[in-house]
């Protein structure tokens, strides 16, 4: 459970596709700092509990709870582990902007991601369906205020050194890496995973060119001097140089298939995906939204580079090969 000195990786479970998610307890002098809370689930609050207790550590003395980013998994619990331990809660400002239209006001934003839909060629009865799948999320998590706002770049103090605050935009508008480099670990969220790559994706509350913003972040990993990535998601790995070629290598080939499928004429997003993602789309309605916005992410960024035409009108964007 102790993967470098002084962290310890705490495995929580998930009823989703990814069974698991890594949570991590830093020691910190006589406290804890712990980054990421898992799901709102009493099974993941039972396990939670559990490995505390193993490792013989109250909740009280977790002093302050670091959270990457706000999805489910990241952040469900941070509500309740705070007014347990009275840790103070850091998050990144961007972050905490989409928290209540997604989480406490979900019906207006259903309603802007079916207009979304709809300009992105999604058939009215599909998108009755698709503009409603993450819904069930918002029993996963309590919308909480946080104590402290990061922005990136900041040093916390963390038992005799410091971590430091690395701004991650991309598969969220605000997420954080955490880098130690006294201990040469980089505490990765989703930002790096070791086996998949995590879905970037265009919609109503991402970044206006997530995939770039993505790729620029990664660059901003590559340059640090890291010995273990501790990922949110599968095993801790240690060529972090390798495993970010790997991944802008998968985006490129992304982004030239999808040059080859817009070579005959304009296609809506929703008809490049579905050639694009021919498997997933056959699938639930959460990955073919998923399947969309990973696609619009790719075709935006074309667009920057000015290899496909990006045609918008009131009712349709399309895109074509330039």
């Amino acid at each position: 459970m102790e993967v470098a000195p002084g962290i310890f990786r705490l495995e929580l479970p998930m009823p989703f596709e990814l069974k698991h998610v890594n949570v991590y307890l830093l020691r910190d002098g006589d406290a804890y700092t712990l980054i990421d809370t898992g799901l709102q689930t009493e099974e993941s609050r039972q396990v939670l509990n559990q490995q505390l207790a193993g490792l013989k550590v109250p909740v009280k003395r977790i002093n302050r709870i670091l959270i990457t980013h706000i999805h489910p998994d990241h952040f469900g619990l941070a509500g309740e582990l705070r007014e347990r331990s009275g840790a103070e809660l850091i998050i990144h400002r961007l972050e905490v902007a989409l928290m209540e239209p997604r989480y406490a006001r979900a019906e207006d934003l259903v309603h802007d991601v079916g207009k979304w839909l709809s300009m992105n060629g999604v058939p009215e009865e599909e998108a009755e369906f698709v503009k409603s799948a993450s819904m069930g999320a918002r029993e996963y998590v309590s919308v909480v205020e946080p104590d402290t706002l990061l922005e990136g770049a900041e040093r916390l103090p963390v038992d005799d050194s410091e971590i430091e605050v690395i701004w991650t935009p991309g598969h969220s508008p605000g997420h954080c890496c955490f880098y130690w480099p006294a201990r040469g670990v980089l505490l990765s969220g989703d930002h790096l995973l070791p086996k998949i790559s995590p879905n970037i994706g265009l919609h109503p509350q991402s970044g206006a060119d997530p995939l770039d913003d993505y790729i620029a972040s990664l660059d901003r990993i590559r340059r640090l001097e890291v010995e273990t990535v501790l990922p949110a998601h599968g095993d801790p790995f240690f060529d972090h140089r390798g495993r970010i070629k790997e991944i802008i290598e998968h985006h490129e080939a992304r982004k030239a298939a999808l040059v080859r499928l817009a070579g005959g004429g304009p296609k809506t997003g929703w008809q490049l995906a579905a050639e694009l993602f021919a498997g997933i789309m056959q699938r639930n309605v959460f990955q073919q939204r998923l399947a969309l916005q990973e696609t619009l992410a790719h075709c935006q960024s074309l667009a920057v580079e000015g290899r496909l035409h990006k045609q918008v009108s009131r009712e349709l964007v399309t895109w074509m090969a330039a």
